[in-house]
């Protein structure tokens, strides 16, 4: 009876049940000077981390590489591949043979391996750096990229089997390359435009701050300071197919475990709940704690969804089937002043977050909300 029952138990053991999880580093510094490849080596930048993405155990940041004073890009573009239980980091450069072809890099998307990058370019320089690359992780490389055309000003990315579509930020509007050649679809020309992407009504000088693919069809946000839409499209030809009301000023959205659609909203500390149909509807589902300020990134894991307020340096993790509504059950705090970004959920209860003013990557502990 004793040696069937220490059988079980080591048998319990193999299968991981008998030991937690490893649990990632609390601090990883993310690459800095000569490391980042500066234009001017007596001016070296700082990573400045925005977006994230993960692939094959390890968490993907966009790094912004901007000169601490100015803010302009110091050096080419990076992608960092952390390794959050090790602490390993590895930068892969994404400027190309000239060093320019990709700066201000933003939305990293993964998809059948590879990982998708929109670089937003330099505002202040002569080389744009505008565009989308395609990275090979196993590699540490880009593998193929599209400067976009004058004008554009990448905001987003949204990865299909046969069309890559981006977000504009300097018009409303939604253009494509195609996957399999990545030349420019929509967007290419005169015979073949760009999609517009409807806007509200109220408000100054809609942007498009964010797209991505939800069960098939492709979403794209239009913000203004004083609302928001979120409209659906073909993702194959881009037809429009209806738009729904959201907060004011929506940054991000995610597909949630349940089938629905989250959006955080930043000006009006929202949380808006849509539901996909024949048409969309919508729902006000949480407003947070008046502390609780600039919402800027939202990801699901089942029943979860979790939040980084970038202006009170916080992290939020909602339960939607809470009974009475989604309710915040647990939250987490950064050390003041250093604007967290965006955040991985490795299981239910640990989160990895990027800074963006401190240019690191930390494992904040979630506590329990009562």
């Amino acid at each position: 009876m004793h040696r069937t029952r220490i059988v079980l138990l080591l048998l319990l053991f193999a299968c991981g049940k008998g030991n937690p999880p490893p649990k990632p580093l609390e601090h990883i510094a993310l690459p800095s000077g000569a490391l980042l490849d500066p234009y001017d080596a007596s001016k070296p930048g700082e990573a400045r981390p925005l977006y994230t993405a993960q692939l094959g155990g390890r968490v993907y940041a966009s790094l912004g590489n901007l000169n601490p004073s100015t803010f302009s890009p110091a050096g080419p573009g990076f992608l960092a591949s952390i390794d959050p239980l090790t602490g390993q980091v590895d930068a892969i450069n994404l400027g190309g043979t000239d060093r320019h072809q990709c700066t201000n890099p933003g939305v990293v998307r993964q998809d059948s391996q590879k990982l998708y990058v929109a670089c937003a370019g330099d505002f202040s320089g002569t080389t744009p750096g505008r565009g989308v690359f395609e990275i090979d992780p196993a590699t540490k490389a880009v593998t193929r990229g599209l400067v976009t055309g004058t004008g554009y000003v990448p905001s987003g990315v949204a990865v299909t089997a046969t069309k890559i579509w981006v977000g504009d930020n300097a018009t409303p509007q939604l253009i494509s390359i195609d996957r399999t050649s990545f030349a420019a679809a929509d967007g290419a020309d005169a015979a073949h435009p760009p999609i517009p992407v409807p806007c509200p009504t109220t408000g100054k000088v809609g942007f498009v701050p964010y797209v991505g693919i939800v069960n098939g069809d492709l979403y794209a946000l239009c913000a203004t300071a004083e609302a928001g839409l979120l409209a659906r499209f073909n993702a194959q030809t881009g037809a429009a197919k209806g738009s729904v009301a959201v907060g004011a000023q929506p940054t991000e959205f995610t597909a949630t475990g349940d089938g629905r659609i989250a959006v955080v909203n930043s000006i009006e500390n929202t949380m808006t709940l849509v539901t996909p149909g024949a048409t969309l509807s919508a729902q006000l589902a949480l407003t947070f704690n008046s502390a609780t300020a600039t919402l800027q990134d939202v990801k699901a894991r089942g029943q979860f969804v979790y939040t980084v307020a970038s202006g009170d340096n916080t992290v939020q993790k909602i339960d939607l089937a809470a009974a009475g509504g989604p309710k915040v059950v647990a939250e987490a705090s950064t050390l003041p002043g250093v604007n967290p970004f965006n955040l991985e959920a490795l299981d239910d209860d640990t989160v990895v977050v990027v800074n963006w003013v401190t240019s690191d990557v930390v494992a904040p502990k979630l506590m329990t909300v009562q």
